[in-house]
């Protein structure tokens, strides 16, 4: 029986005449086979160990059948894969990939039993010795223990993740302020994240980093600057042992699957975490930065994302400079909503004007809903609403700050963004023509408001007041 570890033996097996790859995945144990490309390029497979055993078995212990089907005709073999093979994953493969699935298990014969014999992928010697042979073989690569899986790759073992704590890609999405960055703050710190906010402009360079000129003494020189996704990478591999979050806000306000570029191939990810396809990096420049940072995140001039690292974003849909998202981006993502929810929310007044009448005092939580109820009612979508954070602690904190971020911030956004399509009277008053003239109606008894949203606001002091009475 034939004397390699199980990487060196899957490299001489891919080393073999055919036109279909063959490789060895140490993390699974399994083997990574292709089919030949020859109907729009290479699609990759992956049996694991145990369930190749089992097969093999399968074959042995029914070999008076397959002894007749060599050398290899595709129907005869299909059927008898179908009938015969007993792991549910390569059975249901043998049917749609009987030629790569055959190649790959003459492969193991020919080679675990050292024929002197010329290779060829479409003949299997059916005999039951060669069968126990690869079996043995097979069986004696089994991992039991992390020293052995430690010893066949360079790679630094994630495994001191918890399960619970693998990497995953999701985006937060709701409305403006409700809180997606700061659900985000609440799992993450600086410690452990990079953050980064995608504009219009943003580009792949500048997310994953490029060569740039600096300044070394008189001289300029060039050498490669990493984007938050090369700085996140780096940080993850060379901490394996924390789990590392890469923050993106705001991904949807640039073309964010040309901003990924060739890493969008990264973001599937396996059971562990990991990426699942590995892609080769090409920038030259990137590959010494990361082999020179973090030389355990290159392997085989491949890289993959870490089961460690994370990828978190925010998204508003409502935002008028967003970019669609194509469907093949998204999928790769998860998706959680973000509600609108008043229970926790900023402490602070707003001084309303009211016509013909003094300002009213109102709680900024009670003016929120007031609005978010009458957009609602006009069939307003619900993330173009009012979330309680749109209006921060500091912005509520004095009088003077209140006045500013009301004027300032939220008006605007109801004018210019919400009810920019001749909507503005369900909101604000109907002889308000512009948002100069909004700003100007800000005294005391003026009408800045809708007299609906007036009285909703009345009702809503006087029902305060009646608490507080009632408390006394």
């Amino acid at each position: 029986m034939i004397d390699l570890r199980i990487d060196n033996f899957s490299e001489q097996c891919h080393g073999l005449t055919g036109s279909m790859d063959f490789r060895y995945v140490s993390v699974s144990p399994s083997i990574e086979f292709s089919n030949t490309g020859k109907r729009g390029g290479k699609k990759y497979f992956s049996i694991s160990l145990v369930e190749l055993i089992q097969t093999l078995k399968d074959i042995r212990d029914n070999i008076a059948d397959f002894s007749t089907a060599s050398p290899y005709v595709e129907g005869t073999m299909r059927d008898l894969f179908s009938r015969i093979i007993s792991s549910p994953t390569v059975n249901a493969l043998s049917t749609v990939q009987t030629l790569p699935l055959y190649g790959v298990i003459a492969k193991i014969i020919h080679l675990s039993n050292e024929l002197d014999t010329q290779f060829n992928e479409k003949v299997i010697p059916f005999d039951t010795s060669g069968f126990d042979v690869a079996i043995d073989y097979l069986e004696s690569q089994l991992p039991d223990n992390d020293e052995y899986l430690e010893s066949l790759t360079p790679l630094t073992p994630l495994t001191l993740i918890d399960q619970d704590d693998l990497g995953i890609n999701i985006i937060y999405y709701g409305a403006p302020g409700v809180g997606k960055s700061y659900k985000i703050d609440q799992i993450c710190d600086e410690n452990n994240s990079i953050r980064t906010i995608f504009h219009p402009d943003t580009q792949s360079s500048d997310f994953i980093g490029c060569l740039k000129p600096k300044m070394s003494g008189t001289d300029v020189i060039y050498e490669f600057r990493p984007g938050p996704f090369t700085k996140a990478i780096v940080k993850a591999y060379s901490n394996p042992e924390i789990h590392q979050y890469l923050i993106i806000e705001e991904i949807n306000r640039a073309a964010a699957a040309a901003v990924f570029g060739e890493i969008f191939q990264l973001l599937d990810r396996s059971a562990s975490g990991s990426s699942v396809y590995p892609i080769d990096i090409i920038d030259p420049d990137m590959q010494h930065y990361l082999e020179t940072n973090s030389p355990s995140a290159i392997n085989a001039g491949k890289l993959k994302i870490p089961s460690n690292l994370s990828l978190y974003a925010t998204m508003n849909s409502s935002d008028q400079a967003v970019m669609p998202m194509d469907t093949a981006f998204k999928r790769r993502w998860l998706f959680e909503y973000v509600p609108i929810d008043f229970s926790e929310c900023p402490e602070g007044i707003l001084s309303i004007p009211i016509r013909e009448q003094d300002n009213i005092d109102v709680n900024w939580s009670d003016f929120a809903q007031v609005i978010n109820d009458s957009l609602e009612n006009k069939s307003i979508p619900e993330d173009r609403l009012l979330g309680p954070w749109f209006i921060s602690p500091p912005e509520l904190a004095t009088p003077e700050l209140a006045e500013k971020s009301l004027k300032g911030k939220l008006c605007l956004y109801l004018w210019d963004d919400v009810l920019r399509h001749n909507q503005h009277n369900i909101i604000f008053d109907n002889d308000i023509k512009n948002y100069g003239q909004l700003v100007s109606s800000f005294k005391p008894r003026m009408a800045v408001f809708s007299e609906h949203i007036e009285q909703a606001l009345l009702d809503k002091v006087t029902d305060v007041a009646e608490d507080v009475d009632s408390d006394d």
